[in-house]
């Protein structure tokens, strides 16, 4: 997995790549809750993203929830279709904004 990191005024855009697995999950997690705790505006480009298990998921809840907290906001951006059916399956895709 491999996460590449942009700021702007507007936030945090983490570009990700590879597989959310448990294997990858803390990894992932590490920078996406660094990057809550920096800006109150968290995107996420899935668009590398192959494959999305359930410790991803707990990570992405977690942060999300960070978020909330502080009146952020989390938004994935360009997430495949097996992604997008990961989200539908678990009834995640109203929990997170999706585009």
């Amino acid at each position: 997995m491999e996460i590449v990191k942009t700021s702007t005024d507007a936030g945090i855009t983490l570009a990700i790549s590879g597989k959310l697995s448990a294997a990858t999950a803390e990894e992932f997690g590490a920078a996406a809750e660094a990057a809550a705790a920096e800006t109150g505006a968290l995107v996420l480009d899935f668009a590398g993203v192959t494959y999305l298990a359930s410790a991803g998921l707990r990570v992405l809840i977690a942060v999300n929830k960070k978020l909330k907290s502080k009146n952020g906001s989390l938004l994935i951006l360009h997430a495949g279709e097996s992604i997008q059916e990961v989200f539908e399956i678990t009834g995640l895709e109203d929990v997170f904004d999706i585009q």
